[in-house]
């Protein structure tokens, strides 16, 4: 998804039903970078610019272009290191919710 696909998704018109777009962090075991995606139709599409998948060297950048574009809420996908070596017992990925709001 395009990051201009998310931008109007968020500040378009919205029925009294509306949802807002659950959005990932999505890291792996190493941390050194952050990678976005948006759930849609029940799977996770990386979001883009130029077609090219955005990265972030730190939470912090990741949270202002978060906030920057008006989303509340985010959760940071941290994937299992054992998963990534082959083991299949336990959890393929944890999720927590980041804090976006600023007081």
């Amino acid at each position: 998804m395009n990051m201009t696909q998310l931008d109007k998704w968020i500040h378009g018109y919205h029925k009294d039903s509306y949802q807002p777009p659950k959005v990932f962090v999505i890291s792996c075991t190493d941390l050194s970078q952050y990678l976005l995606a948006v759930e849609y139709k029940h799977k996770l599409e990386p979001l883009k610019v130029n077609d090219e998948p955005i990265h972030f060297e730190s939470l912090e950048r990741v949270k202002e272009e978060l906030t920057r574009l008006g989303v509340e809420r985010a959760y940071l996908r941290l994937h299992n290191a054992y998963d990534e070596c082959g083991a299949t017992d336990g959890p393929l990925y944890h999720d927590i919710e980041l804090s976006l709001v600023t007081h």
